[in-house]
């Protein structure tokens, strides 16, 4: 057997766990850039859930959780008491996902962070070491990204399938792996378990289901993973069998599955370079768009008469095709977003109210915007096949004013600065009902956690409180 023959001999199943289950040398290269990258990663994570726990599809998550109570000492963020472990990542899953304001991958579409926290953070405790905690981390992004690329992602998610929630899964499970200590042959079932749990159809943006699928992968993570340290076993050739989750859910290409160790070993390093955190409360879809008006809204100077968009296909596939007819399906509405940021100069959680849609010059504005895909910007053939979004806006007097975006900004090449991070968190959670100091000692738990395992254990006790409860009862009529 020869070199290359025995190396494609282990499976994608054995390979992802043999990852996951090997820690790096204490002088190997994971250093403070990646644990200023988790940092973020959780005050963003926490700070958006914090905001998103009232919304109805979190109210509804959080009183079935009420009716079907599982005791424990997970914390389900801002609600004071325990619950178990799965209950508490599936709440605080569906809540960071809730106003779709967590972060995102801009090579293909996933938001990591709302499913590795929350179950990350349900299986940790006052022993947990902090620095494996930021060991999951990478660990997860790492293997959401390598098998988004082995499926491939354009086919899996051109297929409908939300990616967020289905190689999400799989992440959280790695990520879990690492953080407990798993051998790899309890990985391998662990991932088999967690693959036949995948699931999350596209057709259900725009919906409180959306959000739902968050916080079912995170849930479904942790049981996973529990369930096998207890006994279960699953096809421990889950990914790679001709009838398992990579078969299934893509179409691989055999060269790219066979560098799967490989760009597992790229992504665990530099997995904050492709990532970005969210400046607006709408799909990812959106964002180039918005830029786009922003920087061009201070020239308009004359009524508008027309608004052309043109964007690459792939925005459009999660965005939604008609206008909008809710605050939620409005987040998947390029029309809407741009609407809204010419008229006001700004994307904010408020904006996405229902009762928003109702503004009589949002409707006449939408109505003048105009949507084209093509596969590069106009007159930029050269940009062929690059994500992009150019505006142009021609206003009654003739003029023209128009952008070309093709890095949002929250991109890692072009981040939010921490003190921006930092009023995102601030301005989410006093948007429900917290106040101010209390929001700013929140976040200074929260953005040292990961400092040490006393720093660890204040901010997990920080996060089971609700700083708003007098203002914002149990959706069930009881505390719970």
């Amino acid at each position: 057997m020869t070199e290359q023959t025995a190396e494609r001999a282990v499976g994608a199943t054995e390979v992802v766990a043999r990852f996951a289950c090997t820690r790096p040398e204490p002088s190997g290269p994971l250093g403070a850039d990646l644990l200023a990258a988790a940092t973020r990663s959780l005050v963003d994570t926490v700070g958006v859930a914090l905001a998103g726990r009232d919304t109805p599809a979190v109210r509804a998550v959080r009183a079935w959780v009420g009716v079907e109570p599982a005791a424990g000492a997970s914390a389900v963020w801002g609600e004071p008491g325990g619950r178990g472990a799965s209950q508490a990542a599936l709440v605080n899953g569906t809540a960071g996902h809730a106003l779709d304001f967590d972060d995102a991958c801009p090579s293909m579409p996933l938001h990591p962070s709302t499913v590795l926290w929350p179950a990350l953070l349900a299986l940790s405790d006052a022993e947990t070491d902090p620095a494996l905690l930021v060991e999951a981390v990478d660990v997860g992004n790492a293997v959401v990204r390598a098998l988004g690329e082995a499926l491939p992602m354009d086919v899996h998610y051109g297929r409908g399938w939300h990616s967020t929630a289905t190689v999400g899964r799989l992440g959280a499970v790695a990520a879990l792996a690492r953080l407990r200590g798993l051998a790899v042959p309890q990985t391998r079932h662990a991932l088999g378990v967690a693959a036949s749990m995948a699931g999350g159809s596209i057709a259900n943006f725009g919906t409180g289901t959306k959000p739902l699928h968050a916080g079912l992968a995170a849930r479904d993570a942790v049981v996973a993973v529990r369930m096998v340290e207890n006994g279960l076993d699953a096809a421990p050739d889950q990914l790679e069998h001709r009838l398992g989750f990579l078969a299934l859910f893509g179409q691989p290409d055999p060269d790219t599955v066979d560098r799967l160790e490989g760009r597992l070993r790229h992504w665990e390093r530099h997995w904050s370079e492709d990532w970005s955190l969210k400046r607006y409360p709408s799909c990812y879809g959106t964002h180039r768009a918005v830029d786009a008006v922003l920087d061009l809204r201070p020239e308009i100077a004359a009524p508008i008469a027309v608004v052309d968009v043109h964007v690459h296909p792939g925005s459009l596939r999660p965005l939604i095709d008609h206008l909008p007819t809710s605050g939620t399906e409005a987040k998947f509405s390029l029309p809407y977003t741009v609407a809204r940021a010419l008229l006001d100069g700004r994307l904010e959680v408020g904006d996405f109210a229902d009762d928003a849609l109702a503004d009589p010059a949002l409707g006449e504005l939408m109505a003048q915007v105009r949507v084209t895909a093509a596969d590069a910007p106009p007159g930029r053939a050269d940009l062929s096949g690059t994500p992009y979004a150019h505006v142009r806006v021609r206003l009654t007097d003739g003029t023209v004013h128009e952008r070309l975006v093709l890095v949002t900004r929250g991109d890692a090449r072009n981040p939010l600065t921490d003190d921006e991070v930092d009023r995102k968190f601030l301005g989410a959670v006093t948007a429900t009902g917290g106040s101010e100091p209390d929001a700013r000692a929140l976040l200074e738990r929260v953005r040292s956690a990961l400092s040490g395992p006393r720093e660890l254990a204040q901010a997990l006790a920080a996060l089971a409180a609700d700083p708003t409860s007098d203002r914002h009862p149990d959706p069930s009529g009881e505390r719970p």
